[in-house]
């Protein structure tokens, strides 16, 4: 038996229950159950990239924790994903400075390209979009974007689209600026 699980860009995925229940059957020995969590979460972690959520209700269910208590350790801990994760990742400055010089357009020109919104993935499972929540200590080259680790300056909707387009089509140059 399987589930299907829609990922946050619209589009599906199958989490096998046997498999699941299967990886969760090696820690039934284990006395004290809250202390198999993180061992738990590395493992689904490694098989599905992400923890989703009804795998993290399953957990709740054999291990007999809260969902907060789940969320609270997934989400602390860096290693672990609690949304899909996408090929590319596309980081949008939103602090004042890139806000006020156009960072609210890029992510309507994303919405309307990729079809998604922030934390979202597209169905293909290629992109994601994020607001990033650090300053990138450039303002001078606002509206600031990174895109899978790379950061881009003076990034204006038509710049951004066109790296967008190089990436999924496999022309990508080094674009910086």
């Amino acid at each position: 038996m399987s589930l299907t699980v829609l990922n946050n860009g619209g589009g599906s995925s199958s989490i096998e229950l046997a498999k699941a229940n299967a990886i969760l059957d090696k820690y039934d020995s284990w006395d004290i159950k809250r202390e198999a969590l993180i061992p738990v979460l590395q493992d689904f972690q490694h098989e599905y990239g992400y923890i989703p959520a009804p795998i993290a209700a399953l957990i709740s269910q054999r291990l007999d924790l809260t969902l907060p208590e789940i969320y609270g350790v997934a989400t602390f801990y860096t290693d672990f994903k609690v949304l899909q994760k996408a090929e590319h990742r596309i980081l949008l400055c939103e602090g004042i400075a890139c806000y006020m010089c156009g960072s609210k357009g890029l992510a309507k020109l994303v919405k309307e390209k990729l079809g998604i919104e922030h934390t979202e993935v597209t169905p293909d499972g290629k992109w994601t979009v994020e607001r990033a929540n650090w300053c990138f200590g450039a303002c001078n080259l606002m509206p600031i974007v990174e895109i899978d680790h790379t950061v881009y300056g003076n990034v204006t909707a038509e710049k951004l689209s066109q790296l967008i387009d190089d990436i999924n089509t496999g022309k990508f140059k080094e674009h910086h600026h």
